[in-house]
């Protein structure tokens, strides 16, 4: 590989803040609301025009309950709007969250909302939003983030902050800090939505829509499709699968799962684009001609990027494994993603190695492979990002570091806040 030498140049500061949230997913939503609710003046940068993370970007619309913590406020917000609603025909059993699976309670949401309201209540608490924001580096002082370096359509700006909070989903602020990470490589989906489905027709015919993948599967074995992705599930993830979205006849649609690509490298994730929209086209024909309530289905969105499920994850202070994460009372649980299921996740997940003043939420945390399928979920990366966000402005208010911080301390204002830690 050849390199060039950059000359050297000013960056100018364009902002300070208390708190910086690099990255406008639900964890990085969480934690803004919550930093801000408890008086840190915070700042959220996010690469996009909108807030909501893969919710918006690769349409992953359906999730588990959101019945805890900073999920509920959010599940009330929704409800109301009509826009929360149960899915139905997965060909789950609902008894089976009872045992502990929450993708038997999955629920549909309106993406659109969340671009409206995640903002505003951002705003309403006082954070400051900069949006189209590409961070490209950290300035770095001994120990601690002393800010950010991104890049925009004004240029090469810089932003200085006091703490630092990573939901950039692929642990970018961990990683050019130089806190211990690690990439990992998992499926990637391209998400989309059918409109003008005959549900009742199509159910009808498939029973539940779990049954998707076995008329493509039987059709590709008679040579009447093309069809080169995983259909079969995996990580957490259906195969190719469909989800009764919130309108009539809407569909959200899996398209196939790609395996053995980068989720960090721009020439694998161009890769990831092309491959999965072609197979989009291609489950959505199949379904138009060979699956009764489908004859006049059309394509009514596709993601804005490939659904990545993993890229880096955190090596923290902790990596816990699933058995851990379902069975294990926590000293230090600061995250507790449902009322009704024991997983809970310690505040050693969310601390990097190295770096005095950062925090990391969402699925980029620390923890087994065996975890991440689950810690991925939209309920996890927000009871998380609260749990990151909450920790950060008690770290102000006090004057001390995330590592020096009594979780005793975060414990109870999580509690205050709505959050049952089941401890």
């Amino acid at each position: 590989m050849s390199y060039i030498i950059e000359p050297e140049r000013k960056t100018p500061v364009v902002a300070e803040a208390d708190l910086l949230v690099c990255g406008g997913g639900y964890a990085g939503f969480a934690a803004a609301l919550c930093a801000a609710r408890l008086g840190a003046k915070v700042l959220l940068l996010e690469k996009y025009g909108f807030l909501g993370g893969l919710i918006t970007t690769s349409l992953v619309i359906t999730t588990p309950p959101l019945n805890n913590g900073i999920n509920q406020e959010v599940g009330r917000l929704l409800r109301e709007q009509r826009a929360y609603v149960f899915c139905q025909h997965s060909g789950r059993d609902p008894q089976d969250a009872e045992a502990g699976d929450v993708s038997a309670l999955m629920h549909a949401v309106d993406p659109e909302l969340i671009k409206y309201e995640f903002p505003r209540m951002l705003l309403a608490a006082g954070v400051r939003l900069l949006l189209h924001a590409y961070i490209a580096g950290v300035v770095r002082e001994g120990p601690a983030i002393k800010g950010v370096i991104m890049e925009s359509k004004a240029g090469r700006q810089a932003v200085l902050a006091k703490m630092v909070v990573d939901a950039t989903g692929d642990a970018d602020i961990a990683a050019l800090a130089g806190a211990p990470v690690r990439e990992v490589k998992k499926p990637m989906t391209m998400m989309y939505n059918l409109a003008e489905v005959d549900v009742a027709r199509a159910v009808a015919h498939l029973g539940h829509w779990g049954n998707l993948k076995n008329v493509l599967r039987r059709a590709m074995a008679r040579g009447e499709v093309a069809f080169d992705l995983g259909i079969a599930p995996e990580f957490g993830a259906p195969g190719v699968h469909a989800a009764e979205a919130v309108y009539p006849g809407q569909l959200n649609v899996w398209s196939g799962m790609l395996s053995g690509l980068s989720g960090i490298d721009p020439w694998d994730l161009t890769q990831a684009e092309l491959i999965t929209r072609e197979h989009v086209m291609r489950l959505t024909r199949f379904l138009n001609a060979q699956v009764p309530g489908f004859e006049r289905a059309r394509i009514e969105c596709t993601s804005t990027q490939v659904g990545v499920r993993a890229s880096r994850q955190l090596v923290g202070g902790c990596s816990p494994k699933m058995a851990e994460i379902k069975g294990v009372k926590f000293a230090d649980t600061v995250a507790k993603p449902y009322a009704k299921n024991p997983m809970r996740l310690p505040y050693g997940a969310l601390l990097p190695q190295g770096v005095d003043n950062l925090l990391v939420a969402g699925r980029c945390l620390s923890a087994d492979d065996d975890a991440l399928g689950q810690l991925r979920l939209w309920p996890v990366c927000a009871i998380t990002g609260q749990a990151a966000g909450v920790a950060a402005a008690l770290c102000l208010r006090h004057g001390v570091g995330p590592q020096q911080l009594d979780v005793g301390l975060l414990q109870k204002e999580l509690e205050d806040q709505g959050m049952d830690l089941g401890l």
